[in-house]
């Protein structure tokens, strides 16, 4: 028994950073080669800016989903789904003959991508309760490596075989992913829902219980990491969709424009690293918050009014202003007391967060369609900086979820069905 324990932890170590490393690709790989795509495929402006937009509405409507995913068929075989949607999505997305045929493959894709999202945080939380903070980080850091590798070889791949062959190689990566949630999966101890934990919760002690949608509405945990986490991601996809637009319009090159957006993603590495250690460490780690939106005021700044002139510094303190994001993941497992609170407040923090992101990229580039210039979208950016700082003083706080909840409606958390 121990050593089939042992056995499935190792399997897991492998399993949840080959699943992060793919939670990104689909939508970094195409920002560099996007004029690309629009040449040879039609695409107009406004369909470029729902593509970007695509992303975080997709991830949010998937983070609602995959709770009941989870419940119904397990965290394992849930994350198995995920990595088959994705792989078949970016497949099929390389051969799309036309704009509109782009989209579908695309939706696919980034739906198995938001299951995987939601999914991280509980099996941290199911597979390595003793070590959530060094989990989080590895997972945290492999994430960011599967955010920034798409946007530095989507030039040079595409240079070398089109843009069908950029776009089309990342399915490689989810398909190797895919192998050990199905090993997993199929082993013995996996039960229909999820319950049969390789090792035991940190919130043994607590009864597991299911925790409703609804009754996440009146958490204030729960709002407070969505807006710290909704409004982080609603900064970031505009400059992942917009960024090579913004520095080529500036004059400055197209391969270094895509290789500062590669910069930008990199410049999460340190992020992940750093941000959970802290988040353990300290009672209330609202001071990251406050860093990223010090560095976000700097780099707007310098985006709007000088672009070409330090793109890299602009790049560079863009990069390391998303805080709220790997603080946001980290908080889920040390603001919940069961797995169940864990899945519940990942889904929400993400489902509704991301809705909330989905307007980053088409706001901004329908504020740069009406003025010509890129100066009214980060005023609005810097607007959205107010409810994320709000959002982390609220998440920041030493509460958690569970009890905001026995708080708010004692019956706010159901009793768990008994699994066979």
């Amino acid at each position: 028994m121990v050593a089939g324990v042992r056995l499935r932890r190792a399997l897991a170590l492998l399993a949840i950073p080959l699943l992060a490393l793919n939670l990104r690709s689909a939508i970094t790989s195409i920002a560099p080669v996007l004029g690309e795509i629009q040449q040879q495929l039609h695409m107009s402006t406004t369909q470029a800016s729902v593509l970007g937009a695509l992303p975080p509405v997709v991830f949010g409507l998937a983070g609602i989903a995959t709770p009941t995913v989870i419940r119904r068929l397990g965290a394992d075989r849930a994350a198995v789904l995920a990595m088959l949607l994705a792989t078949v999505g970016v497949v099929v997305r390389a051969l799309s003959p036309g704009a509109l045929f782009f989209f579908v493959p695309q939706l696919v894709a980034l739906v198995g991508m938001g299951m995987g999202n939601v999914l991280l945080p509980p099996l941290v939380k199911r597979y390595f309760p003793d070590r959530i903070g060094a989990l989080t980080i590895l997972y945290g850091i492999v994430l960011q490596l599967g955010t920034a590798l798409p946007a530095f070889l989507a030039v040079p791949l595409a240079e070398a075989g089109g843009w069908r062959t950029s776009l089309g190689a990342w399915a490689g990566l989810s398909l190797l992913a895919l192998w050990p949630w199905v090993l997993l999966s199929t082993s013995r101890g996996t039960g229909r829902a999820g319950a049969a934990d390789a090792s035991t919760s940190v919130g043994a002690a607590v009864t597991q219980a299911r925790i409703p949608f609804r009754s996440l509405l009146r958490s204030r945990v729960a709002w407070g990491a969505t807006l710290l986490m909704g409004t982080t991601s609603l900064n970031t996809y505009p400059i992942f969709t917009w960024l090579p637009r913004i520095l080529t319009d500036a004059g400055v090159d197209r391969g270094v424009a895509g290789s500062l957006l590669g910069l930008y993603s990199l410049m999460s590495l340190p992020l992940a690293l750093a941000i959970p250690w802290v988040a353990v460490r300290v009672r209330n780690p609202l001071m990251v918050v406050l860093a990223g939106l010090a560095c976000y005021l700097v780099g707007y700044a310098g985006l709007a009014l000088a672009p070409s002139r330090a793109p890299l510094l602009w790049t560079v303190a863009c990069g390391l202003a998303a805080t709220g994001f790997p603080l946001a993941l980290s908080l889920v497992n040390l603001r919940t007391l069961t797995q169940d609170g864990a899945v519940a407040l990942s889904g929400f923090m993400q489902g509704v967060g991301y809705l909330i992101a989905s307007t980053g990229p088409f706001l901004t580039g329908l504020l740069h369609s009406l003025t010509g210039g890129w100066q009214a979208s980060f005023g609005f950016l810097g607007l959205t900086l107010v409810p994320l700082t709000i959002g982390g003083f609220i998440f920041c706080r030493p509460l958690s979820l569970e009890a905001t909840l026995s708080a708010a409606a004692p019956e706010a958390v159901a009793p768990a069905p008994a699994v066979p």
